[in-house]
């Protein structure tokens, strides 16, 4: 018998808690998105990609941001998680990363982005080498194939590791290797039910891209609250076993 709440209860769940809270939440995306957005526009802009050199410090940067933005989805983990369990939220709580456990959340970060790098591989290449695939087909079949492959493997793994933060968050004397160790364990069985949960918001995600992204400040609290739900629910049903 499946224990599990249900997608739409968890759904539920997190709109009940959202009551009152979105400018909070909409204050702390706004921060999060102005400072990775500036960090990015300043990678793209200054940094000439059209030499090997310009191309691996592009990279470099990119992989510097990245870890930058994790320590702020730390810190949205945290204000998800203390929602989900009804305690209150504060703007403040988006940098409990940079001021707790940061190297524990830089080097998971720094893990989970090496391997999204890997897995993009083959999409930079393609990107470096268009005109020569156009002009064989049989080759960019083959690319094409391979890229689908990769995609696939990035996203089951983003699913096996999906639960780092908050797990680091309930258990601060965890490594970071535990920690990863950690979600793998509690996501056996479980990948199907988030990776439906997170098909069920791509009209909500159409929806957001309508209004040039600005829907998205309220559609993705609604998203990661359902993801802290998930979380929680998941360690229930692991408790009682």
């Amino acid at each position: 018998m499946n224990e599990h709440l249900s997608s739409a209860s968890l759904k539920t769940l997190a709109k009940g808690q959202l009551l009152g809270k979105y400018g909070t939440l909409v204050g702390a995306y706004g921060i999060h998105i102005a400072c990775v957005l500036f960090a990015t526009l300043c990678d793209f802009l200054f940094v000439d990609t059209t030499t090997l050199v310009g191309v691996i410090i592009y990279y470099a940067v990119s992989f510097i941001i990245s870890l930058l933005s994790g320590l702020f989805v730390f810190g949205e983990a945290y204000i998800y998680l203390k929602l989900a369990c009804n305690q209150q939220i504060t703007i403040g709580d988006l940098f409990n990363g940079f001021s707790n456990s940061s190297d524990r959340v830089l080097k998971v970060q720094a893990v989970l982005t090496l391997i999204s790098m890997i897995l993009g591989i083959p999409n930079i290449l393609v990107s470096y080498n268009q005109n020569a695939l156009l002009a064989n087909p049989y080759l960019l079949l083959i690319c094409v194939i391979v890229i689908l492959i990769f995609a696939v493997a990035d996203v089951v793994i983003s699913l096996i590791f999906s639960q780092s933060f908050y797990l680091m968050l309930d258990f601060p004397g965890y490594s970071p290797m535990e920690v990863l160790r950690g979600s793998y364990k509690i996501m056996k069985g479980s990948k199907g039910r988030l990776f439906y949960i997170d098909l069920s918001f791509i009209p909500l995600f159409l929806l957001g891209l309508c209004t040039c992204g600005i829907g998205f400040l309220w559609i993705l609290p609604y998203y990661q609250s359902t993801r802290a739900n998930f979380y929680l629910d998941l360690m229930k049903k692991r408790n009682k076993d």
